[in-house]
């Protein structure tokens, strides 16, 4: 029985055909992506994850921005800034950053580092197929690139006020989100084939 291949837009149903590289099959009513060619470079992929948990570190445990009043400098992290929301109503808020920025990042490098690893050596992961269900119910929950546009947007506000300098942290959350997109691109069809890429 052939494999079927629902496009993730608008649902409409296609039999899987055999692409070849950088080939790509879209859907005939909307358009989208359905289908990618699955081979994949693990070496690269595997680099890129490292250096995403690498960034995701530098991101949120140095400054994202300084603020300077009456000589007295004072700067915020990420993980600062969700300490200190944890009071009253604003607590939500802080749980939903420590989770979109958090949580759901570090959860989803850390797996695609476990995948890639067993794949660098032609192997199937443990627990391969609920991890990769893990990864496509946290992909949405990774938001930070929501918090970069936030991010940049009050240090360009609060500017026009007081003296504002952005941290390392901004520059690690946008090399982050650039590398997380990277990431993202993987198709399904591709992670379902990890286990044999190291043959390819």
């Amino acid at each position: 029985m052939s494999q079927i291949n629902a496009c993730r837009e608008c649902d409409t149903a296609y039999a899987d055909v055999e692409l070849a590289r950088d080939e790509l099959a879209r859907c005939r009513a909307c358009h989208a992506v359905v289908a990618r060619h699955a081979h994949t470079d693990v070496d690269k992929a595997l680099a890129i994850a490292i250096a995403c948990l690498i960034l995701f570190f530098i991101a949120n445990l140095t400054p994202v921005l300084g603020i300077e009043v009456a000589g007295t400098r004072t700067e915020a992290n990420i993980w600062e800034a969700v300490l200190s929301m944890d009071n009253g109503w604003i607590a939500l808020s802080a749980g939903v950053l420590a989770v979109t920025m958090l949580l759901a990042p570090f959860i989803q490098v850390v797996l695609v580092i476990w995948l890639l690893t067993f794949a660098r050596f032609s192997r199937r992961a443990p627990g391969f197929a609920h991890i990769l269900a893990l990864l496509h119910v946290l992909r949405p929950w990774s938001m930070t690139e929501v918090f970069l546009l936030g991010a940049l947007v009050a240090i360009v506000k609060l500017s026009s006020f007081l003296p504002i300098s952005t941290g390392p942290g901004v520059w690690a959350l946008g090399a982050l989100t650039v590398l997380l997109a990277v990431l993202g691109r993987f198709e399904p069809s591709s992670w379902w084939a990890l286990e044999r890429l190291g043959e390819t």
